[in-house]
């Protein structure tokens, strides 16, 4: 069960500003708001919050493109801009530290290279490696060494940290090493054939419709995820979370944009272009996942001190509310919120006991969010294996979207969290879905 701070596995996706201990300023660094936020402007004129553009072209080379695009919506072209730029005008237009031209001139470099040599993705970091030896399984990975402070080795071979001696030709002595590796079975249980028929002569007209399965379809999921935090407690494990989210979305047919590290500014920014990207006319839903940390006024941007960098969770409706996303009008929209609301514990001791003419639409419908606890209350995160919120999220996905709709789903993670998370509950908001929204994974439209 979750444990309150004083249990070292657990921590609350809380902004604590009264420990003042807990404060990590950067010397030399003025306490800023959310206004204030850097802004860079792009060869092609558009402007971009820092903390976002950076996000972005990590996005763009964990996709392994070279170059990275403008993401912003062009006011004039009623679409994303998309201009290209390089890595050199990135240095030009914008002041990145010597930690992130690290960054990226080392995934740059090993994008390119892995063209050329024989290149392998550390299991630590997940940066590319090269093996210098190429008689020895054991390879150092300095990322991970750097970060550690210690030597941090992988095997060439498997994959995992390293075990036994330091040269090795043949294996280490992790177990299986040495075996064809096998990929572990996606957890995602998939849809029969015979029971979305059934579904879709039974329930037809109260379900949502959806696009075949096709490389027409353009399904689109954002996640932000803030991790690092200039002033505050970084969220240690929420890590874990995103990589959990982007294997459940993956396997239920989206392609996931993951962010991390935004202000408000980003945040409010980042929302605003998704919500125009053309992919969602060829969509028949989006998933938007947020997490960071938070309090009952939103969620906390990177440079949040004392409630100056917030995001107000209300911009997530209205950046995708029937006037302002077209693309997604009459589509499901599913929001997912991992953030504190306040810091009260919520556990209590109680008594055993098609058409072209013009007409009118509701502002904000075909929405449903779920968050990650009630209002005032914390909610928990495990440094080492994630939130009980996503985690839980992802297990009840993968056993039931074959079967059931989305509300449905998230009433079984209410009901799990009752049984085992009794500090912290769940709960729906402002859900507008006039329609059951089955995801059916795995299979084609049926006729």
């Amino acid at each position: 069960m979750s444990q309150p701070e004083e249990d070292d596995r657990y921590s609350e996706d809380a902004a604590p500003l009264s420990n003042f201990s807990n404060l990590r300023i950067a010397k030399g660094k003025e306490n800023r708001k959310s206004d204030e936020i850097e802004v860079v402007v792009l060869l092609c004129g558009h402007e971009i919050p820092l903390d976002y553009l950076i996000a972005w072209c990590k996005y763009c080379l964990k996709q392994n493109k070279n170059d990275f695009t403008c993401p912003r919506f062009d006011e004039g072209k009623k679409k994303i801009c998309g201009k290209g730029f390089s890595y050199q005008v990135l240095c030009q237009k914008a002041k990145l530290t010597p930690e992130l031209k690290e960054h990226f001139e080392e995934r740059l470099g090993a994008l390119t290279a892995a063209r050329l040599c024989e290149y392998k993705p550390c299991p630590g970091c997940q940066s590319y490696v090269e093996r210098a030896d190429k008689k020895n399984l054991c390879v150092r990975c300095t990322i991970c060494t750097s970060r550690t402070g210690s030597a941090y080795e992988f095997c060439w071979n498997c994959r995992r940290e390293w075990k036994g001696p330091v040269v090795s030709a043949l294996k280490c002595a992790n177990d299986g090493c040495g075996k064809q590796e096998v990929s572990p079975p996606n957890p995602l249980v998939l849809c029969q054939p015979e029971f979305k028929r059934y579904k879709l002569q039974k329930e037809k007209n109260d379900i949502y419709p959806m696009t075949d399965k096709n490389p027409a379809r353009k399904r689109l999921a954002l996640l932000i995820n803030n991790i690092e935090f200039q002033y505050l407690n970084d969220r240690i494990g929420a890590d874990k979370d995103e990589l959990s989210m982007e294997k459940l979305f993956e396997g239920l047919g989206y392609a996931v944009v993951t962010l991390r590290n935004l202000s408000a500014k980003g945040m409010d920014t980042a929302m605003r272009d998704f919500s125009q990207r053309e992919e969602h006319k060829l969509s028949d839903s989006c998933f938007v996942v947020f997490m960071s940390h938070g309090s009952a006024s939103g969620l906390h941007g990177i440079f949040d001190l004392e409630g100056n960098d917030v995001f107000s969770t209300n911009e997530i409706f209205k950046h995708l509310n029937t006037p302002n996303c077209a693309g997604l009008r009459d589509k499901p929209k599913i929001i997912l919120i991992q953030s504190c609301r306040g810091s009260d514990d919520g556990e209590v001791y109680v008594q055993d006991s098609g058409n072209q003419r013009l007409q009118t639409e509701h502002r904000e419908k075909d929405f449903c969010c779920l968050r990650s606890c009630t209002p005032d209350t914390v909610s928990y995160r495990d440094k080492k294996k994630g939130s009980c919120f996503i985690q839980d999220i992802v297990e009840i996905f993968n056993q039931y979207a074959h079967q059931d709709h989305i509300e449905e789903l998230f009433r079984k993670v209410l009901k799990k969290f009752k049984e085992t998370h009794p500090t912290q509950m769940p709960c729906k908001e402002r859900t507008t879905l006039s329609k059951r929204f089955y995801l059916f994974p795995g299979l084609k439209l049926i006729a």
